[in-house]
């Protein structure tokens, strides 16, 4: 069989059962290649759809798309499991909040730390300009991921803010009892997940 073939069958097989993939740098390529799989998954009415994050991070306009797409899928009746698989730094991090479920395998790490955007401008008025709208920006998304985080006082938010101000690096033991995650991922689900697909497609 062809390879690119056996590839393509492989990737609908995981599409089937609600598997999506955010791997490598969080960019408009794989913000394009999420939205597509995600809409797929919710087009087939698979209720239950698992994200498999393994990521350094990226763009963070890229990042904002993914996680309005997982909130629509949310509000559509549509439960969204996040999973940090080996990574989930940056920008992958602030998505994995945002799971209606959020998981991190055994041995992953995930970091938080500020939001950072680039601005390519020599005008010293835009550059003011875009500085407040980035700084609304951040504190408008820093508080979301604060409240996923079952932070919901000024006081625990500002906490929050400060504890990942120069980087905030956790083992998945460390993320569960900071409530950045739920559970630790149990492989075990695996197999319920390819069972109740085998029942979709039958």
């Amino acid at each position: 069989m062809n390879n690119k073939i056996q590839k393509d069958q492989e990737d609908f097989f995981l599409l089937d059962s609600g598997r999506v993939f955010i791997r490598g740098e969080i960019n408009e390529d794989s913000e394009e290649k999420f939205v597509r799989s995600l809409r797929y998954c919710i087009s087939m009415d698979i209720k239950n759809i698992y994200v498999y994050i393994s990521s350094e991070g990226g763009d963070v306009d890229s990042g904002c798309a993914i996680i309005d797409e997982i909130n629509g899928a949310k509000r559509q009746g549509f439960k969204i499991h996040t999973i940090a698989l080996g990574k989930a730094y940056s920008a992958a991090a602030y998505i994995l909040t945002f799971g209606s479920v959020r998981y991190a395998t055994e041995n992953s790490s995930i970091m938080l730390h500020p939001i950072l955007f680039d601005l390519d401008m020599d005008y010293i008025a835009n550059q003011k300009a875009y500085t407040a709208f980035t700084d609304y920006k951040y504190a408008d998304i820093i508080k979301k991921v604060a409240n996923n985080c079952q932070r919901k006082t000024k006081a625990s938010i500002n906490k929050f803010i400060e504890d990942m101000q120069h980087g905030l690096w956790l083992c998945p033991k460390q993320a569960k009892r900071l409530k950045v995650i739920d559970r630790i991922w149990d492989y075990s689900l695996e197999k319920s997940i390819n069972e109740t697909s085998n029942g979709q497609r039958t």
